[in-house]
């Protein structure tokens, strides 16, 4: 027998990262010890039967093996060839590799070429499991290596490798069934996915690889993906039941790599909080090709496509800087027929809370959009046929069309937009026609808005945002209310028939940091007198729970007429009063002070019915229908000196007051006259929410107190 033996063999390893595979550094070697035993079989053939080469440590950098073992035996019949490996360790696996043997009984030699086509594998210990593999191995010179490992037991599955190596290269080919990633992750030193996440996806895969030396060249992959289940710790990112395919490939460049990648689920539910993607129907498709600049670490991506039907489909450009995930540039289009689809998909989600979470949509739009570091840079938006309608019933726009295009530079396109029909908060409203132009970072009206509303107009004279894309958004506006018929409204709302005109100027409207001041007043000239709204405000007037203060002031007002329009009982006189510090949250009152009264200098009758008194008995005591039971309820109208009703509201607790009674209590109504009657209340103190029932509870015909 011929024994070579050898110590230690170090290499030094000056390739990175992509030479950091076990098979790139690892060839070098493998063909430098199995060429020289292999070779030195002719020389020793001839006179002995074995041949053996031992090797006690063979190191790099990044891998090491012990106990190196090759032997020859030759009988008359054949040749036969074993090596084993007592240790195998490599920095891209997870542990040793302990135990390694492999065993060809028959080993075909022409010349220096050497073909073993059964041989066996085994592994003892490994991240992978014990494992025995069927190995075919072509040795046909020193430049040239072929062999195929089958039978790889893998994360549940089956692995195939095949790698062949010649004087210009080296290629590999990988079949994978039925891998189960979960398991194969685990067994990673680098963790492909986070630990805290619960994956049970099964792969099946083919993939090519091709290089020089310990330089990788060129990657193809293809993957079937089944069973795609996964969900983080907080439940933020889940799927269940997904399928589809992957396809990938890669070709170094001088700068880099070029490749192409495709992807498309067909089956499952996803969510990405906020989103939430059933895809049974609606599969999705994202085609990527582009390039990577190994110097800069950027992403440039010619071409990107993505298509979930009908929702949306979308096409473009970007460049991504890789270093901070930071957008270069980028221009997308996009197009939709089933904006309802969009909406309900990738808009709704990302606005709950807000007055746009509650809407059915229909129609379709088509635009281009462009980003840089800096944010948006311009857009351009087509509507077609849209139908837009509040679930809440707040508002409606009907046959919406139109361009709306902004640019950071300025554009000299004009944006319109046109409605046929709509309404708002059930009142019904014209033909809209809206013109706007593109400042720096906003837009402006072009020419005043006319609305045709309740019988009279809305004129908006001025219209214009800032810092719409970039800072805190910011509008100001101006409009004038002309003759709109109270008749009208109070029919839009069910109300008591009302007579009269709102009328209103409000030059001045500006939001910002979701709060609307108003300047100006508005006034409501109604039942002979003048009701004005001052001070007004509003928080969060687009939100889920808005918030009210304002002001009022009323004057002028003909009780006759007021309590004849809502039944409350008939009272002659004329009415005046202010509320003030009003605060209204979700339009529900939370905080005001106010008074009502009769004036001063009134000079119109002062008549009050019985059905009257006792509704205005209700709201001081809590009881009223007493009258009925004396002898005045044989009186149908009385003579008074003067009304007054006082009211404070501060969070769950109602003060109420009037004339002060020098008995104690308050007069609601102070008689005249005989026979002559006083309407006197003892309780100041009183929950909001038995006043309300209270006022619930009075005897008005053709109105709900709510």
């Amino acid at each position: 027998m011929t024994i070579f033996q050898f110590g230690t063999v170090r290499r030094s390893n000056n390739s990175h990262l992509l030479g950091k595979r076990i098979w790139p550094t690892f060839r070098c070697h493998v063909n430098q010890i199995l060429g020289l035993s292999l070779i030195l079989i002719p020389i020793t053939a001839v006179s002995l039967s074995d041949f053996s080469l031992q090797m006690e440590k063979l190191d790099s950098p990044e891998w090491s093996v012990k106990g190196l073992l090759l032997s020859l035996t030759q009988t008359s019949q054949q040749l036969s060839f074993k090596s084993t490996l007592s240790k195998f360790d490599h920095q891209a696996l997870a542990g040793s590799v302990k135990g390694i043997e492999f065993r060809c009984a028959e080993l075909q030699w022409h010349q220096q070429s050497y073909l073993c086509k059964q041989g066996i594998l085994s592994i003892a210990e490994s991240p992978f499991g014990a494992q025995q593999a069927q190995v075919t191995f072509n040795y046909i010179d020193s430049t040239q290596f072929e062999i195929e490992l089958s039978g790889l037991d893998i994360a549940a599955g089956g692995l195939k490798l095949a790698l062949k190596m010649t004087q210009s290269g080296w290629q590999l080919k990988i079949v994978g069934e039925r891998l189960n990633v979960d398991q194969f992750n685990a067994l990673m030193p680098a963790k492909l996915i986070p630990q805290d996440w619960e994956v049970g996806t099964v792969l099946s895969l083919q993939a090519g690889l091709s290089g020089v030396a310990s330089t990788l060249q060129q990657v193809d992959l293809t993957a079937d993906i089944k069973q795609l289940n996964y969900a983080d710790e907080e439940g933020l990112q889940v799927a269940e039941g997904g399928s589809g395919e992957l396809q990938f490939e890669a070709t170094r460049t001088e700068s880099g790599w070029f490749g192409s990648a495709r992807l498309e689920l067909d089956q499952g539910q996803f969510y990405s909080d906020p989103y939430y993607l059933d895809l049974t129907q609606s599969p999705l498709n994202l085609s990527l090709k582009g390039g990577w600049s190994a110097k800069t670490n950027q992403l440039q991506l010619q071409q990107a496509e993505l298509q979930l039907l009908p929702v949306v489909e979308a096409r473009g450009r970007a460049q991504i800087d890789l270093n901070t995930f930071e957008i270069q540039s980028a221009a997308i289009s996009y197009e939709t027929a089933q904006l309802g689809e969009l909406y309900q998909t990738i808009i709704q989600p990302k606005v709950i809370g807000s007055m746009a979470d509650e809407l059915q949509i229909a129609g379709g739009l088509s635009g281009e959009i462009a980003l840089s570091p800096a944010g948006l840079e311009s857009f351009r938006t087509q509507f077609k046929s849209i139908n837009v309608d509040d679930n809440r019933e707040l508002f409606a726009l009907h046959d919406l069309d139109g361009l709306l295009a902004w640019s950071k530079q300025g554009t000299d396109e004009v944006s319109h937009i046109e409605v046929q029909s709509g309404h708002l908060y059930q009142i019904p409203h014209g033909p809209l026609s809206v013109q706007l132009q593109t400042l720096a970072n906003g837009m402006r009206l072009l020419k005043p808005l006319d609305i045709s509303l309740l019988g009279g107009q809305i004129i908006v004279d001025r219209f214009e945002t800032k810092n719409l894309f970039h800072g805190s958004p910011e509008w100001e506006t101006g409009a004038e209310l002309n003759n709109l018929s109270l008749q009208q409204l109070s029919s839009a709302f069910d109300w008591p028939a009302l007579s009269g005109k709102l009328n209103g100027k409000l030059p001045k409207m500006h939001y910002q940091d979701d709060l609307l001041n108003f300047d100006g007043a508005l006034k409501v000239d109604v039942f002979d007198g003048e009701i004005e709204v001052k001070h007004l405000k509003i928080k969060q007037p687009l939100g889920r729970v808005p918030e009210l203060f304002a002001a009022v002031e009323m004057q002028g007002m003909d009780l006759e007429k007021i309590t004849r329009t809502f039944s409350f009982g008939h009272i002659e006189g004329g009415l005046e009063g202010w509320i003030n510090g009003l605060h209204l949250l979700n339009w529900e009152p939370v905080a005001f002070q106010a008074q009502f009264n009769s004036p001063e200098d009134d000079l119109l009758p002062h008549r009050i019915s019985q059905r009257a008194v006792d509704n205005l008995t209700s709201i001081g005591n809590g009881m009223g229908g007493s009258l009925q039971n004396t002898f005045l309820g044989i009186f149908k109208e009385f003579r008074y000196n003067r009304i007054q009703l006082q009211a404070t509201l501060d969070g769950d607790i109602a003060e109420l007051g009037g004339l002060d009674h020098p008995d104690g209590g308050y007069y609601l109504v102070k008689g005249a006259g005989l026979p002559r009657i006083d309407v006197i209340a003892r309780n100041r103190r009183v929950a909001w929410k038995t006043l309300v029932e209270r006022l619930k509870n009075i005897r008005v015909e053709g109105m709900k107190v709510r």
